[in-house]
């Protein structure tokens, strides 16, 4: 478990820098990015997962 947080919080920095590294390279970009993609992808993120349990629970109750 403890080799598991470790890969996950250095792939985190990895991710952090590279990320913070394009948006100084491609400022206009970066700044679409961070204020049009991630709340799209963090509302596509929260549609998906709630049609992964909405829809078998609709499925076992008869209403699709």
């Amino acid at each position: 478990m403890l080799m598991l947080k470790k890969r996950m919080s250095r792939m985190e920095k990895q991710v952090d820098a590279s990320l913070e590294r394009f948006i100084f390279q491609h400022k206009v970009l970066g700044v679409l990015m961070l204020f049009i993609g991630m709340p799209l992808l963090t509302l596509l993120a929260v549609c998906i997962c709630t049609t992964v349990i909405a829809l078998p629970m609709a499925m076992a109750l008869g209403w699709a």
